[in-house]
């Protein structure tokens, strides 16, 4: 296999999102958070207050390591808290990969994180890089 290294991530987001909230409920760490009405520090609402919120899950370092570099860790939250990111506002639920390779990009999915990603219905995004 001449994958790198593969960046996983759920995006969570809504005009009412609240990535405070889910942290809370939660107990999970969500990254590159802000609420509703913070002031933006880049994109095109920075120095403006920003009308939505945004946090993005990622599968912990031990996660990172595993054969499928978080992605059944990261389903399997998602499955476990997805009533609460709903009620703290996530309309937008986004799980993007991205799969950095050398040569040819041969990569695999697991079954059960598959699974549980088709029965919430959320749209697995991939994109592929060559570094």
């Amino acid at each position: 296999m001449m994958i790198k290294e593969m960046d996983i991530r759920c995006h969570l987001y809504g005009d009412e999102f609240s990535p405070n909230r889910v942290e809370e409920l939660t107990g999970i760490t969500l990254e590159n958070k802000i609420e509703v009405g913070e002031i933006a520090t880049k994109g095109r609402y920075r120095g403006k207050p920003t009308p939505y919120g945004n946090g993005e899950l990622i599968p912990l370092s031990k996660y990172k390591e595993t054969n499928d570099f978080g992605l059944e860790w990261i389903a399997l939250t998602i499955f476990e808290h997805l009533d609460v990111f709903r009620k703290c506002g996530a309309e937008n639920i986004e799980l993007v990969v991205g799969v950095f390779h050398e040569g040819q990009c041969n990569f695999s999915l697991p079954p059960k994180a598959m699974k549980l990603i088709g029965e919430m219905g959320i749209e697995l995004q991939v994109s592929c890089y060559a570094s």
